[in-house]
């Protein structure tokens, strides 16, 4: 069945008027109506979708300048089956019926708002607070992590916008920048740029330190000049856990 004989045949299943559909799908009724009387149209659609196939698109996005605009108003608007056959099921339901699946529906309608908004609660109270690992060991492992590995911090002017956790730092090496037991702030990531300072794993062994290249070696260095640069070997495990943005007493 060609897609002018589908589209005429679900009008009268459904008992909807090509007024009403023009007016829903919003086209003027004179182009759905030459549509739907031409049996030609199936072609062309085939075509569109068989170059979309080719190019690796949708046809939506062929079709529309705004993707989007394909799909607004589509759940107000689209009707399964099985929706069907419940609406059906529903009509023929004596009052008492009604008023149950009414009752039902509200009951489970509550429940879904109550657990979204508990969602929304929750994910708005983790984004105003952010971790502060103990140790830069700690920042380098895998999640999840115990209670015991970090504690909540509430973000405020001190904590860069992109920080994703904090670190405290032991130690004086890479001071006078980086202050001993002060709390740096990591943005996580996998790479970082020649001179930017970071967290990393080294041999399983996580450092407050800056990427070098000297001479073809790659180099963990300290801002303090009394620490020796660790020379990083091919047989070396090194791994970025993240950029240090900025630091701070807490």
């Amino acid at each position: 069945m060609s897609f002018n004989k589908k589209v005429n045949s679900l009008l009268e299943e459904k008992g909807i008027t090509k007024a009403q559909l023009a007016k829903a799908a919003n086209i003027p009724y004179t182009t759905l109506d030459s549509m739907l009387k031409r049996d030609t149209d199936t072609e062309r659609l085939k075509t569109i979708y068989s170059i979309a196939k080719y190019l690796g698109v949708s046809v939506e996005y062929l079709v529309f300048d705004d993707v989007s605009e394909a799909f607004e108003g589509e759940a107000q608007m689209f009707i399964s089956q099985k929706e069907t056959e419940l609406i059906n099921g529903y009509r023929l339901l004596d009052k008492r019926g009604a008023e149950t699946v009414k009752a039902m529906v509200k009951q489970q309608m509550d429940y879904l708002r109550s657990d979204m908004q508990s969602r929304s609660n929750k994910i708005k109270a983790q984004e105003l607070r952010i971790p502060i690992y103990d140790s830069p060991a700690a920042a380098g492992e895998s999640l999840p992590f115990t209670d015991d590995d970090f504690t909540y911090y509430e973000r405020n002017e001190n904590v860069p916008h992109h920080a994703d956790f904090g670190v405290r730092v032991s130690g004086d090496s890479m001071e006078p920048i980086i202050k001993n037991n002060c709390v740096v702030w990591v943005h996580r990531q996998d790479t970082v740029d020649v001179g930017s300072t970071g967290i990393f794993v080294l041999n399983g062994e996580s450092l407050c330190k800056k990427l070098d290249f000297r001479n073809g070696k790659c180099l963990l260095t300290s801002n303090n000049p009394a620490y020796r640069p660790i020379e990083v070997l091919e047989s070396d495990d090194l791994r970025v856990v993240g950029k240090v943005l900025g630091s701070a007493f807490i």
